[in-house]
């Protein structure tokens, strides 16, 4: 089977600075202030969504209409548990309303095998959001929400660097 699975198999994480949103650097991916996401994460807590514009080009010579792909922004939802030991607890400590970085994921290969040259990446330049509490439910833990805001370029297809 050829299938990919993403379990254990998806690496997120929030780097401060980035040079170069399509090759991003070993250096830069693996920084002092870096926040490691996947293991503060829920499992179904990484939600990137695109929306689409449409731009019309119908013609008075013809019968059909036609478009063609317009304006596209990422929407980015991260949900994760809070820790009682502050140390662990950087996604919430560091990602607060108003900071700008970089939500960097990696797709395909076991989360624990390093960042290394020639991997591809996504890349999005965001602002998180206000960070908001969810509701307690029965049997859980406590979680919490940030929406990341899609403050500059991104791009879907780029390749770690040296």
């Amino acid at each position: 089977m050829g299938q990919i699975l993403t379990d254990g198999n998806t690496r997120a994480t929030f780097v401060p600075s980035i040079a170069s949103i399509s090759a991003p650097t070993v250096a830069e991916l693996t920084a002092v202030g870096i926040v490691d996401l996947e293991n503060t994460l829920t499992d179904d807590g990484l939600s990137i969504e695109f929306d689409e514009g449409t731009i019309a080009g119908p013609t008075l010579a013809s019968t059909q209409d036609f478009e063609a792909p317009g304006r596209s922004k990422a929407n980015i939802d991260l949900t994760g548990y809070r820790d009682s030991i502050t140390a662990n607890d950087r996604m919430w400590t560091v990602m607060v309303r108003g900071t700008v970085g970089f939500l960097v994921v990696r797709r395909g290969l076991v989360v624990a095998t390093a960042y290394a040259a020639g991997q591809h990446v996504e890349v999005y330049g965001v602002t998180c959001g206000e960070r908001r509490k969810l509701a307690p439910e029965r049997e859980s833990q406590e979680k919490f929400s940030i929406k990341l805001f899609a403050s500059s370029t991104y791009n879907i297809d780029a390749t770690v660097a040296a």
